[in-house]
């Protein structure tokens, strides 16, 4: 048996008015996989710096509740909030908007013990998670029609008390919806129409389902089952792929296409299907590294990021690594080690279509060695990054990259504090017609895209396949002839 140390973070106490509720937050890994310790006490609201961030479109102060769930639509421009701990609601927002929400949904009245969201990435709809002591789980979809009022709601039998914010999802154009609720031995799987919230189908596994994603159209569904992942076909219910990496506790990932699986434990493991066969494409590990909070696969399922912390080292060293799913290589590798006595634990990871963007965010360190929330291009050199007053616990992006969005709390998650953050950040990605980087797009590019093609230079592989020839120059014509927003 692999032989894992047990870090357990030490927090301080403050007095406080004891006006209100906020989390303080360890996380522990032991033989069996990597937890959140949670503890509640009475705090004071820690407000927000108010810091203006060079790529943060906007920010939403909550002065008692945290954002620990965020999903934000790839085309349909909007943004799902979910607030934890105090003033329990979900807000919707416009995601180049002014960071005011259009509407906010409380659910004071369920008192739920947490809340999740996903959306669709086509059509308008977010779907909410909740689960209040005692249960049983709701399940609500929303419209940005249909505003603060649900278009639809299910609820699970009697019994189906517990859940993760992670168990629920949607399609791309919201036709099918999933969700999961636990009965304290099994853990119901749900088929829902996302349109009208009706029952389709169900099915049922031992143990606590902590996370679910669909394929873009809905046809998949892959459970994080503990340390085992289990891609099911929709329709038939039919298991089309199962294995186990070590140490439960993370979340394994699904590319949109369906094909690809990355999972994370103490190790990494990438299964990929090929022309109707599986196999796996990459089995990787590292010392004292926890993956299991920091996969992400590409849309197209060529790429895949695996971010850790280190569980012996306080969870200060953090890592990342980029796999090329197709040929089972690591591409690139960065990382960097923080200081002081906060826990930087990873919190989630993020890939766009192609592999080009890829964002990583964890709790951050004492003394602010990197910022919470970075963003690399597939070289793992940063593009941007997110420098939150507090620790993130939510976050997304959308499938082309262009925007992040984070939910944070105020304070470090070691440490006690009210309130939270929630910011949205736009890329700035540059077009690739623009080939010598000056922002103009003219005959200056053509002549620079003409060298390197000439003189077979890497950039010249204009279309990422590794070979630099005619298609290539096709693409680049194409792009130019397009030209830029």
């Amino acid at each position: 048996m692999r032989s894992v140390v047990a870090v357990l973070g030490v927090v301080s106490l403050s007095t406080a008015p004891a006006f209100a509720q906020s989390s303080r937050d360890i996380v522990r890994t032991d033989a069996t996989g990597a937890t959140v310790v949670r503890t509640l006490g009475p705090v004071q609201d820690t407000g927000h710096d108010g810091a203006v961030r060079a790529g943060i479109l906007w920010t939403l102060h909550d002065p008692i509740s945290i954002v620990e769930s965020v999903a934000v639509g790839d085309t349909t421009n909007e943004s799902w909030l979910a607030h934890n701990l105090n003033d329990k609601r979900v807000s919707k927002m416009t995601t180049n908007g002014t960071g005011v929400p259009d509407f906010v949904y409380s659910m004071a009245a369920e008192n739920p013990s947490s809340i999740g969201v996903a959306s669709a990435e086509t059509a308008s709809l977010g779907v909410v998670i909740s689960f209040p002591t005692g249960g049983p789980v709701n399940v609500r979809g929303f419209t940005n029609s249909g505003g603060n009022v649900p278009i639809w709601t299910y609820t699970f039998p009697a019994g189906h008390n517990n859940a993760s914010k992670r168990n629920v999802d949607a399609s791309a154009n919201g036709s099918v919806v999933v969700a999961a609720a636990y009965d304290g031995a099994n853990s119901t799987v749900v088929i829902l129409n996302g349109a009208t919230g009706a029952f389709v189908n169900s099915f049922t596994r031992t143990g606590f389902i902590s996370g679910l994603e669909l394929s873009d159209d809905g046809s998949r569904v892959l459970i994080t089952n503990g340390a085992n992942a289990e891609l099911v076909e929709v329709a038939s219910l039919a298991t089309l792929r199962s294995f186990s990496v070590s140490g439960a506790g993370g979340f394994h990932r699904l590319s949109r296409d369906g094909k690809v699986i990355a999972a994370g434990g103490f190790n990494i493991r990438i299964d990929r299907e090929v022309g109707g066969v599986w196999s796996t494409a990459y089995s990787g590990t590292g010392s004292n590294q926890w993956f299991g909070w920091g996969m992400a696969v590409s849309g197209d399922g060529k790429y895949a990021i695996a971010a850790s912390h280190d569980y012996v080292q306080n969870y200060l060293p953090n890592n990342y690594r980029v796999i090329d799913v197709t040929t089972g290589q690591v591409i690139a590798t960065d990382g960097y080690i923080g200081s002081g006595g906060f826990q930087n634990s990873m919190v989630g990871a993020e890939a766009n279509s192609d592999g080009t963007i890829f964002t990583v965010a964890s709790w951050g360190d004492a003394v602010n060695t990197k910022p919470e929330v970075r963003i690399f291009d597939r070289s793992l050199t940063e593009i941007g990054s997110i420098d939150t007053i507090g620790s993130p616990f939510g976050l997304d992006m959308t499938i082309d990259g262009r925007y992040v969005l984070v939910g944070a709390k105020s304070v470090h998650a070691n440490t006690f504090g009210s309130g939270g953050m929630t910011y949205l950040y736009e890329v700035f990605v540059a077009c690739a017609a623009d080939f010598n980087g000056d922002t103009v797009v003219n005959t200056l590019d053509f002549i620079a895209f003409l060298n390197a093609f000439t003189a077979n230079d890497p950039r010249a592989d204009f279309n990422g396949d590794t070979v630099i020839n005619t298609l290539d120059f096709i693409a680049f014509l194409n792009a130019f002839t397009a030209g830029c927003p």
